[in-house]
């Protein structure tokens, strides 16, 4: 049998619902931060439209990494390369630091957080305290 396919850690499947349902609005919210949150609920439903699609391949990856100790970081690095490298080859490539850190973190960002909710461990251990 398939050892991926086996591989069920204590996260279980539910990132593939965080990720999709949290990812997009996460992301909006680190884009529109800088403006002062301006246009916040009219770009909802364009967050979903174009997102959820990387959300739903950053879950994947987090549940590739599941087993890894550095998974958040991983995942966060997973998300913000890729959109760094597409910001860099719609724009020519940018000699000024902001817009860069700015798409890293809104990739980087919203994946730390939802790979980070996805963990079973974390989700467990807050609830034996809370006990």
């Amino acid at each position: 049998m398939n050892k991926i396919a086996t591989n069920t850690d204590e996260g279980g499947m539910k990132r593939f619902l965080i990720f999709p349902a949290l990812f997009p609005p996460l992301a909006l919210v680190v884009f529109t931060a800088p403006d002062g949150f301006k246009n916040l609920l009219d770009w909802t439903v364009e967050s979903y439209a174009i997102a959820v699609i990387p959300a739903l391949l950053l879950a994947w990856v987090d549940w590739m990494l599941s087993a890894k100790p550095l998974r958040v970081m991983g995942t966060a690095v997973t998300a913000a390369l890729p959109a760094v490298l597409i910001m860099l080859f719609m724009w020519g490539g940018s000699n000024d630091l902001w817009p860069i850190l700015m798409v890293g973190l809104v990739g980087g960002l919203p994946a730390a957080v939802c790979s980070w909710l996805s963990d079973g461990r974390t989700l467990s251990m807050n609830a034996r305290a809370n006990s």
